[in-house]
């Protein structure tokens, strides 16, 4: 079960941030991948074969972290899949570390205020558990939203921050004089960063592939 006290707290950690700077914190980047969109070939070869999955330990701690946070074991698979390809020692140009790609002080804030205490980002097991706590606390960022959007304005600050996901929510808002919960994916998109913008249908593509 989530902790909420613990989850307003890293989320008032992003108030914080947002009211100093135009960024958040480093936010996880994805590693070793082209920005913008991804050919189904190119998304294929990340992917674990069908028949490697069951017996596979990064599944094994995406399943036990799904269930600690609440978080569906398909949608860590997609993040983990398109973050690193799986590869427990991937470390991105701009210094992202591990399974899901996790920045240095971003790591560091998430033992400050999460049940994960110690470890290291390389650590699988540390790695996973912290990056989906992570991606959880973004996901209860977005009360309001219907689910499956959410997930994407979810995905989209893992990637990308929460702040750009947050003004370019505003922005549309604005615009269209609508409420920010009518807000789509489809109407911020096009304020995201190209990269950005690929890795949301991305994830959702390998998501739906291990389900």
């Amino acid at each position: 079960m989530v902790n909420m006290s613990v989850m307003k707290s890293f989320l008032l950690g992003f108030v914080v941030v947002l009211a100093t700077s135009a960024c958040d914190i480093e936010m996880p980047n994805i590693a070793n991948l082209p920005g913008g969109g991804y050919s189904s070939t190119a998304l294929s070869s990340l992917r674990l074969p069908a028949r490697k999955i069951p017996q596979n330990e990064s599944v094994k701690l995406a399943k036990t972290a799904s269930s600690r946070f609440g978080v569906d074991t398909a949608m860590v698979l997609g993040v983990i899949t398109q973050e690193s390809g799986f590869n427990a020692h991937a470390v991105s140009p701009v210094g992202a570390m591990g399974l899901m790609q996790i920045m240095p002080a971003t790591f560091k804030h998430i033992k400050d205020v999460s049940p994960i205490k110690s470890g290291s980002a390389f650590d699988p097991k540390q790695n996973v558990a912290a990056g989906t706590w992570y991606l959880r606390s973004l996901y209860n960022a977005f009360t309001g939203f219907p689910e499956e959007r959410r997930w994407q304005f979810a995905l989209a600050s893992y990637n990308g921050g929460i702040g750009r996901v947050g003004a370019a929510i505003t922005k549309v808002s604005q615009a269209k004089r609508k409420s920010r919960t009518q807000v789509t994916w489809a109407e911020i998109s096009p304020y995201l960063p190209r990269e950005t913008r690929g890795y949301v249908p991305a994830v959702l593509a390998h998501r739906s592939y291990y389900r």
